[in-house]
């Protein structure tokens, strides 16, 4: 905290002869006055759970931690933090302070720096992407508790090995299938779903032998009840009331849709403008609706990983860390899940619950491509540059989602970062 001090008196003339002190730059300047700016409302909002006090002490943190990383770049912001540039401003602001454990220091760095963003990115204010946004939150988080790692080095792939690797993706092979199967368009319900009628077809094209029901009877049980119909159907084929009970094409129907490959109008489901790039002749147009549509299925898988039968939490955080490990150099075994969901350990039933979860979801992401198990869980390389944006993703639509942090067994509700 900045030491109030007297000004001192001019002892006559001599003083004239000492040079200035060099003046901030301008955008410096800018910068400060930017955090003071924001100092009412932030405040405020740390009064939440801190005094204004603390919330003083953060701002002056944050100010002189924009200082370092100017002096470092010779650029600066208010309203985002570069992570290539943290850990070098944040060791110069350490070595600034006067605190005798400069791990402790740095700790305390990590924390406000965290708090702000956060600040920034609930009200509105940050200026970078949602991307930056959760490398940040990431990387702070495992700064200051050293328990969660960012992936590495992702492996570096040129445009026509992504493609190459594209192509043989199980789940991008099956989008395309369903795609081709949609041609101009099908007719859907007022809910926006397949009828009936189509689903036989549309499940096909994504490998799974369904059809929807013909009576108003409730569905059959899963892997029988066709057997017991005479043989006008294949008896490995089971009925269903909706397409959302046939495994995977619920999921990448929804993902075509969350990327515009898929137009859903109020009596039809068309191709739609991600459905041009999707065949498009340009490398860089295909690549990147083949991201989307990755990204929208990852985010997907970790938002809803549990049937629409189940009670508890909708996202999954323990699915998250599993993916975000696994793109990293320290993926998670499967004997560490499989003892999570064991409640093998004393504590909340929460991890228990998400890692039944994580496996069950991890098992279907397997056979789609996106994941692979050996005695780790592991992401294809193609595949990595998909899991933060992902991740990003749910990070905007989730409030107070922590990819990977254990809740405090003597806590119900939802767990968060502040102090």
């Amino acid at each position: 905290m900045s030491r109030k001090t007297k000004k001192p008196k001019a002892r006559g003339g001599h003083l004239k002869a000492v040079p200035s002190a060099p003046k901030m730059p301008l955008q410096l300047v800018l910068n400060h006055r930017v955090v003071d700016s924001l100092t009412p409302e932030f405040v405020h909002w740390y009064e939440g759970f801190s005094d204004a006090e603390d919330a003083l002490r953060c701002l002056h943190i944050v100010k002189l931690f924009i200082s370092a990383s100017h002096a470092i770049s010779e650029e600066s912001s208010a309203t985002r933090f570069d992570p290539d540039s943290l850990d070098d401003a944040a060791l110069a602001l350490a070595g600034m302070l006067d605190v005798a454990d400069s791990d402790e220091a740095l700790v305390e760095i990590f924390d406000y720096l965290h708090l702000y963003a956060e600040f920034l990115f609930e009200t509105g204010r940050w200026s970078g992407t949602e991307e930056d946004y959760f490398v940040l939150h990431m990387l702070l988080n495992e700064e200051a508790d050293g328990e969660l790692d960012l992936p590495g080095d992702i492996p570096e792939l040129s445009d026509e090995e992504q493609d190459r690797a594209f192509q043989e993706l199980p789940v991008l092979q099956l989008t395309g299938r369903l795609l081709e199967w949609l041609g101009s368009g099908k007719d859907v319900t007022s809910t926006g779903v397949l009828r009936l009628k189509d689903i036989e077809g549309a499940a096909g094209a994504v490998g799974v032998k369904a059809r929807g029901k013909k009576t108003g009877k409730r569905p059959l049980p899963e892997g029988q009840g066709a057997a017991e119909v005479e043989g006008e159907v294949d008896p490995e084929s089971f009925e269903v009331g909706s397409m959302h009970e046939v495994p995977v094409l619920s999921d990448i129907w929804a993902a075509m849709v969350g990327t515009r490959i898929l137009s859903i109008g109020s009596t039809r489901a068309v191709p739609g403008a991600g459905a041009e790039s999707w065949h498009s002749q340009d490398l860089d147009s295909r690549l990147q609706i083949r991201r989307e549509f990755l990204t929208v299925f990852l985010a997907s898988a970790v938002m809803d990983s549990g049937s629409m039968g189940e009670k508890g939490p909708r996202d999954n955080a323990t699915l998250a860390r599993v993916l975000l490990k696994g793109a990293s150099g320290e993926p998670v075994s499967v004997d560490e899940l499989k003892s999570a969901a064991a409640n093998e350990s004393v504590g909340s039933a929460l991890p228990t619950f998400e890692a039944i979860r994580a496996l069950r979801e991890l098992a279907t992401l397997a056979d789609l491509g996106l994941v692979d198990v050996d005695t780790h869980y592991t992401v294809p390389p193609a595949v990595i540059q998909c899991v933060i944006p992902a991740l990003a993703l749910v990070l905007t639509m989730e409030d107070n989602f922590e990819p990977g942090q254990s809740p405090d067994p003597s806590d119900s509700g939802p767990v968060t970062n502040h102090r």
